[in-house]
Order: structure tokens, then sequence, then C-alpha cells
């Protein structure tokens, strides 16, 4: 047996670090484009354009996700 993904796409979840709460996520990303996402200006752009009108985090986790099982 041994862990192995479904597919190779990629989720990042953005979460209030205070409160563990997944805000939202960009799905069906690869390794290849998850660093588009990862940057202080894309973050912030990211987060003021998905969570306006709210009120924002003051700590942001911004992770990377994917699923394995075991097989």
């Amino acid at each position: 047996m041994r862990y192995a993904k479904e597919t190779p796409r990629l989720t990042v979840k953005f979460i209030d670090s205070d409160t563990e709460t997944v805000l939202f996520e960009v799905k069906d990303r690869t390794w290849n484009t998850v660093g588009e996402i990862l940057t202080d200006y894309a973050v912030d752009s990211i987060m003021k354009n998905e969570w306006k009108n709210k009120k924002m985090p003051v700590n942001l986790m911004v992770l990377v996700v994917s699923e394995y099982q075991l097989k």
C-alpha cells in the first residue's frame, strides 16, 4: 500500500489564522502556477477582490493543499 493523489491539481486555502476558519479556496492550480498566488501583491489583491465589503482578518494563513489516499 502507498499514498497517492487522485489528481495532480492543488487547492490554495485562505484561512483566518486567529479562528482557523477557511475564508475561501482557489481550486485547480498546478505546482507550476501555485507560486503566482503566494506573493504579497497577489494575496493582497485576491483578498481585496474576494473578501470585499467584509471585515478583513488581521492574520491570514495561505496554505497549498493536496489530498492523498492510501491505496
